[in-house]
């Protein structure tokens, strides 16, 4: 039976095949779907339905077309500098998570505190700091005018696949654009969907870090030492995608008290002489603290909270503390020269 497609864009039975698409229109309706107004792509898609049984395979053929020039405008966008300020993504996030999983490794491992070794992994974090740097610095442009281009070829494309499926009459919802499936069939728009994801994850990071430092720096109970350790140490910790610790106030009453009792009993260690506050978890349910602590350290020797992370990070069992997955409440107990670090989980 003959058709023609009808502007609603399905094709309609017809009492006679209509005159062959000349030339120049079907050039002009190739133009006119490339248009970035949606109305005009829409005319260019009406312009068929004056024809009849010839349409089909003419129309096919413009669309494909069509298809290949979209992919090429998209392919361009993607892959220009001055429209795509995300380019270089790829290589970064796929160098930032292998960093992150081979180092975390590192900073996992017990090297007896032999200062070579423990030289060679601060070397390794601060290789791991300059690519996470430059991701953070990538992920925070401004995507809006990108997504905005993206979204329009994305949109033709899919209008395009939505006509060809009419053609060949294939069961679909004709009034849904799946916007994502147009991209990923293109690898231009698999990459920069893939990046899209990067970026929210980035940003998710940026977003978590900031939270807990405003948190942190909020809690009117701490001292200036005891936010600046907490910030200190979530600032290294982001570097793994690792849980920023809160500041937890009856966490900090137990580890300020351990450093007083420290530097006033004249003792160094994580058992205390005091009977009711013999261990870390003693001390930490006298103060009041209701939820489950996971480790604690101790140091001696400065009032710097620099200081006291440098010197945890190059004592293995206290680096491992610091950097353990799972804990997301942090108590800092700073006292003179002598500091008590206790985390826990909320």
């Amino acid at each position: 039976m003959p058709f023609i497609i009808s502007c609603a864009g399905s094709f309609l039975p017809a009492q006679e095949a209509g005159p062959a698409i000349p030339p120049l229109v079907a050039k002009k309706a190739l133009q006119w779907m490339q248009n970035s107004d949606a109305s005009k792509r829409a005319a260019a898609y009406r312009t068929f339905q004056l024809y009849g049984d010839q349409g089909g395979s003419i129309y096919r053929r413009t669309l494909e077309k069509a298809r290949t020039l979209h992919e090429k405008k998209l392919a361009d966008i993607l892959s220009d500098e001055r429209s795509n300020p995300f380019l270089d993504l790829p290589d970064i996030s796929e160098k930032l998570k292998g960093h992150r999983s081979r180092i975390y490794k590192l900073i996992k491992t017990d090297y007896k505190k032999q200062p070579d070794k423990i030289a060679m992994l601060r070397h390794e974090v601060e290789i791991l700091q300059k690519i996470n740097g430059r991701a953070r610095m990538i992920a925070e442009n401004d995507p809006a005018s990108l997504d905005k281009a993206v979204k329009g070829i994305a949109t033709a494309l899919a209008e395009v696949s939505r006509e060809m499926n009419i053609i060949d009459e294939t069961g679909f919802d004709r009034n849904q654009l799946d916007l994502d499936d147009a991209l990923m069939s293109i690898y231009e728009g698999e990459v920069h969907l893939k990046n899209r994801k990067v970026i929210t994850n980035i940003r998710k990071e940026i977003e978590s870090l900031a939270s807990a430092r405003l948190d942190n720096n909020a809690s009117g109970w701490a001292s200036i030492s005891q936010k600046d350790f907490a910030n200190h140490l979530n600032e290294f910790r982001s570097l793994f995608a690792l849980t920023p610790l809160r500041l937890e106030e009856k966490l900090s009453d137990a580890a300020v008290g351990h450093s007083r009792d420290m530097a006033s009993m004249g003792f160094f260690a994580h058992q205390s002489p005091i009977p009711q506050k013999k261990s870390p978890g003693d001390r930490a349910r006298l103060a009041g603290f209701k939820h489950r602590w996971s480790g604690e350290n101790i140091f001696m020797g400065s009032a710097s909270p620099v200081a006291a992370y440098d010197a945890w990070f190059g004592s293995d069992g206290h680096r491992f503390i610091m950097f353990a997955n799972g804990p997301n409440l942090i108590g800092i107990g700073p006292y003179g020269r002598h500091w008590t670090m206790m985390t826990g989980k909320k």
